[in-house]
């Protein structure tokens, strides 16, 4: 009984925090107040960046801090551990698919309604680099709770492709507000990331691949964008 209670604790510990978390990331920025203020913002540039930060605390701080202080654990059981050769084999495997993917999608009317996610018209270079390290930090954050905290919990409970079947559905659905494309695609991509970063052992395959697959769509959409584009130095 208690080897099962050391099993089950972990899991509904991520799967609580994970969805706990979401809800209140969801619900603080899709509250009115915050649209509001999101609408009169300049070209809502700090409210996006302030959403980002948001998801750091939320979903890496947070997880940080209830893995160590109430599961009493190391966050290297969770996947923090450095990447090995074989990581970065399949980093360029898979940025080698992601790029050319975005550059081809990046420029169609769905995607560019979307992003880049700053709808400031003139970015200066400060605004650029600013935006890159919002998304990098972020997506450490979000992968170190879904493919650290929460597939590293559920796989000696549930089993390898059970765990990445609950992990790649919860993944898929928090893309549902993004529309129905993103959440399709987030399936395969969901399931092969959550399978390598069993196989490397860390997260930090996910995490470099997801900042490709963010920072590419930023890029090409910044550049497709007709009304958006980079202040010239001196104006």
């Amino acid at each position: 009984m208690q080897a099962s209670n050391e099993l089950i604790l972990p899991f509904i510990t991520a799967f609580s925090l994970l969805s706990f978390g979401y809800v209140l990331y969801h619900v603080i920025t899709s509250s009115p107040s915050y649209k509001l203020w999101s609408g009169l913002s300049d070209n809502n540039a700090l409210p996006v960046i302030l959403q980002r930060l948001l998801g750091v605390f939320i979903f890496g701080l947070l997880s940080l801090l209830v893995i160590v202080f109430f599961l009493h654990s190391s966050p290297s059981e969770f996947g923090t551990g450095a990447p090995d050769a074989y990581s970065f084999l399949w980093l360029a495997i898979l940025s080698a698919i992601l790029i050319p993917v975005n550059y081809f999608n990046s420029g169609s009317p769905e995607n560019l309604e979307q992003y880049p996610q700053i709808r400031k018209k003139e970015w200066p270079m400060s605004l650029l680099i600013l935006s890159a390290l919002s998304w990098i930090a972020y997506l450490i954050a979000y992968e170190f709770l879904f493919r650290g905290f929460l597939l590293f919990a559920s796989i000696p409970l549930l089993g390898l492709w059970p765990a990445i079947l609950v992990n790649t559905a919860l993944y898929s659905l928090t893309h549902i507000p993004k529309g129905i494309k993103e959440t399709l695609s987030a399936i395969p991509f969901g399931i092969l990331i959550s399978y390598l970063t069993f196989q490397t052992g860390t997260i930090w395959l996910a995490v470099l691949a997801h900042i490709v697959l963010a920072l590419s769509n930023e890029w090409y959409s910044f550049y497709y964008h007709p009304e958006i584009h980079l202040k010239r130095s001196g104006k």
